[in-house]
């Protein structure tokens, strides 16, 4: 296997401005056969350079990752039932029409909830955050469209909380970090973890506010955001702004992690579950559900060579991506896998040239395990 070409690729992106930093990781057969960081946190010269312990915001990875694996163990545990009502759990969730949306619609992303609401310009604390989407109307009639909704994903992880009893970090870590040995994958990252996180975009009004009315404005953490060419970004604190307000704990995001451990998570996944989960449970959520989306159960899928996995990762393939520039995909035909680590919303978010390039990193990796 050759990925000197996968490397010139990713050093070009970071030329480009795709983002200043990349580590990422391809398994071919259950082994990681190249593992690799380069660039910066920043474009700043003197900014700390990206290595094999970087952490990252996942932003939308978390949703696999963190709040899919959780519906597998509990359906594993005999506790999920993919046609109960999510409201017979959470009565509150159910005003306005939203009785009869099930778990299964939650997943799919055709509960009928809209995708995003910005919150943060309403909502300073997490409970006002979850009342809002309690009282949410539907954009659509129950199971008659795709809309991929955080609303929808930040619901279920109050579902996972109710159902294992549990918080929702304990759960998960509990199920499934500890048991894959991936020690530095967490929500609301310590200060120690923080030095290491590759930061994002710059510190809103928003977030300065609510930061000041919970006491998060420290010294400490103005030293972690600063760097040596004096300017300040958002590190090892979440980015997405609703996940912020949750305190950095919710269903749609919020998780950060590094390469070698979602590494060793996609292995479990391609091992089909590895002892963990159930082979049928991880073959049940990763397959498309239906013709009218690529969704699986809360995983997307390579239906029709249309995602960021490419043409060359086959249509059995599973994976998502997330906004500051993460992304997992796992082929089960041909029992191989990548993980793409970036920070490209740094030093701004409206930079949206990985979108197009996801695909070419993923044909890249792919011709190198194949060559």
């Amino acid at each position: 296997m050759d990925f000197k070409a996968l490397d010139e690729l990713v050093a070009k992106a970071i030329t480009d401005g795709v983002f200043p930093g990349a580590a990422y990781g391809v398994g071919h057969k259950g082994k990681v056969v190249h593992r690799r960081a380069q660039g910066r946190h920043t474009y700043c010269p003197e900014s700390s350079k990206t290595t094999l312990d970087t952490v990252w915001d996942l932003a939308s990875v978390s949703k696999v990752v963190g709040t899919t694996s959780g519906a597998m163990v509990l359906l594993d545990q005999g506790k999920l039932d993919f046609d109960q009502a999510v409201a017979e759990v959470i009565p509150e969730f159910g005003l306005h029409d939203k009785s009869k949306i099930t778990i299964r619609n939650l997943l799919l992303h055709d509960s009928g909830l809209v995708a995003f609401r910005p919150y943060q310009r309403t909502c300073k604390t997490p409970e006002e955050v979850i009342k809002s989407i309690y009282a949410e109307k539907l954009a659509n009639p129950i199971g008659a469209k795709m809309v991929y909704s955080d609303l929808g994903m930040i619901t279920f992880g109050k579902f996972v909380e109710a159902l294992s009893s549990r918080t929702f970090t304990a759960f998960l870590n509990e199920a499934v970090f500890e048991p894959l040995g991936m020690g530095t994958t967490l929500y609301a990252p310590v200060n120690q973890i923080r030095e290491r996180c590759a930061p994002t975009e710059a510190i809103e009004p928003w977030r300065a506010e609510i930061r000041k009315l919970r006491g998060m404005d420290t010294e400490e953490v103005n030293r972690i955001e600063r760097q040596p060419d004096g300017t300040s970004w958002v590190k090892g604190e979440v980015h997405d702004p609703n996940a912020f307000v949750l305190a950095g704990v919710a269903g749609h995001a919020g998780l950060f992690s590094k390469l070698d451990d979602l590494c060793r998570f996609m292995q479990m996944m391609l091992k089909k579950g590895d002892g963990l989960i159930r082979p049928q449970t991880v073959e049940l959520f990763t397959r498309q559900q239906s013709d009218r989306s690529s969704r699986g159960l809360g995983w997307d899928t390579n239906e029709g060579h249309r995602a960021s996995a490419g043409s060359l990762f086959s249509e059995r393939s599973f994976g998502h991506t997330g906004y500051t520039g993460t992304s997992v995909w796992g082929d089960f035909a041909n029992d191989a896998f990548a993980v793409l680590l970036t920070n490209r919303v740094h030093p701004t978010s409206e930079n949206t040239k990985i979108i197009k390039w996801r695909a070419t990193f993923h044909d890249a990796a792919f011709q190198a395990i194949q060559g």
